[in-house]
């Protein structure tokens, strides 16, 4: 079981703060970030991340679809509440893991299924999004508890199912208790809904210690885990106008490992930043169509959007890969929405000198005139500006969908699920949409 990933930090700092550094908060670990910037002189911290949780069984065969079907739904917690909280969201998704989500710090647990007889078997590890706090997890249904109607090929659940195992804390062995009882399967309204989660960043922010790093082919790959069904990617060209994802301006170590390269990524060849530059968790900067085939061809996603963050010539590099990967999606009966993201007035005005602009999915943050005047399929609007209701209503008259950004917050998550008409919520945590989503 591997449960560490390897962070720098300055030798003063780890000699006379290790100790508190294990159990830090989400903001103490933002700091500690702040602090590599400006330190030099390093040496490795192990900070708790778990990945790569060994199967309890080394025999277990995949479950069915119908299984699956079956198991997805609300979960009381009965013991374990302390770390899980009162309720739990199980929902399979398309890399064949189950993902659990709570109301406790953004809890979620990635975990994979398998059967064994008449017995079934979960295990994978949990994390808290708001924190690194993270633990193994392992679970087991058997028949007494209901496994047999779970892997009957029927259509009936069963009524009374109960979900053991155990958990445990970064490195220690799962041996605390955990229980939960089946309570009912989603709603009508969240199984009919076409409510989009969006990953920002491709699944995340560098900046909240996940193991993989933002706007990668490899976030991409897991961000499904976290419940997203949609992402925002932040595209920029390169010096020979090669799209590329990247948020930043500048290369920097809060993205990147040091390089001989400095400044601007537009300075330098596509060729100089493959060869050179490598972001904090390893991977290399990928190119926008390399994004975009792992999207369509590995991926269940359904709306990418692409947040112009380059302008002049940008439009006639992006908009031809875009429509391309379109027709790939089309070909391969993806159910698929690539968007051009608009994001101020001079990217918006640089869009309209493409030829017929009005046929091109975009996704606008600017006015409902913008969005109309433009042809734009979406309207996104940020979420502090509330619920905007009227503009809603006009939107969906004129069949558009409006998403909102960049929403953090839990508790205004929670209001616009419930009283909101959006069409999908932007966030950096994708977990706690997801779990409040699937609540309602």
């Amino acid at each position: 079981m591997k449960l560490t990933k390897k962070y720098k930090f300055c030798k003063t700092f780890e000699n006379t703060n290790a100790g508190s550094v294990q159990n830090a908060t989400c903001v103490k670990h933002i700091l500690l970030l702040l602090i590599i910037t400006l330190l030099s002189s390093c040496n490795d911290y192990d900070l708790p991340e778990a990945v790569n949780i060994t199967p309890p069984i080394s025999d277990g065969q995949p479950l069915s679809a119908t299984s699956k079907q079956k198991m997805e739904g609300i979960y009381k917690v009965t013991k374990g509440r302390a770390v899980f909280g009162d309720t739990l969201i199980l929902k399979w998704n398309n890399q064949n893991n189950l993902s659990i989500f709570g109301g406790v710090n953004g809890l979620y647990a990635v975990t994979k299924g398998v059967k064994k007889d008449s017995s079934i078997y979960v295990y994978g590890y949990w994390r808290y999004a708001l924190n690194s706090e993270t633990g193994g997890f392992n679970l087991q249904l058997n028949p007494s508890d209901g496994s047999n109607v779970i892997l009957s090929q029927n259509q009936a659940r069963v009524p009374n199912l109960i979900v053991k195992g155990s958990y445990g804390f970064g490195n220690n062995s799962a041996k605390e208790e955990f229980e939960m009882v089946f309570v009912k399967p989603f709603s009508q309204k969240v199984l009919k809904d076409d409510f989009h989660i969006l990953a920002h960043r491709s699944g995340g922010r560098t900046s909240d210690l996940l193991s993989i790093s933002e706007n990668t082919l490899e976030m991409i790959g897991v961000t499904e885990n976290f419940g997203s069904t949609g992402i925002e990617i932040d595209v920029r060209l390169t010096k020979d106008n090669v799209p590329v994802l990247y948020h930043d301006e500048d290369i920097n170590i809060r993205l990147t490992k040091k390089s001989p390269l400095n400044g601007p990524i537009s300075d330098y060849t596509f060729a100089e930043i493959s060869r050179f530059i490598r972001l904090v968790n390893g991977e290399k900067i990928p190119t926008l169509e390399d994004a975009l085939l792992k999207v369509v061809d590995s991926t269940r996603l359904n709306v990418v959007w692409l947040d112009m963050k380059s302008v002049n010539n940008a439009m006639a590099k992006v908009i031809p890969i875009q429509q391309k990967m379109l027709e790939r999606a089309k070909q391969k009966n993806r159910d698929l929405s690539i968007y051009i993201g608009l994001p101020e007035q001079q990217v918006l005005d640089f869009f309209k000198t493409y030829p017929s602009y009005q046929t091109i999915p975009s996704l606008c943050e600017l006015t409902v005139d913008d969005v109309t005047n433009i042809n734009a399929k979406v309207w996104a609007p940020r979420w502090t500006l509330g619920l905007l209701t009227s503009d809603i209503n006009t939107m969906h008259a004129q069949n558009r969908k409006v998403f909102c950004w960049t929403l953090d917050n839990e508790g205004f998550i929670k209001k616009y699920i419930r009283e909101g008409d959006f069409d999908g919520i932007l966030t950096n945590y994708p977990t706690i949409v997801s779990y409040y989503h699937y609540l309602r």
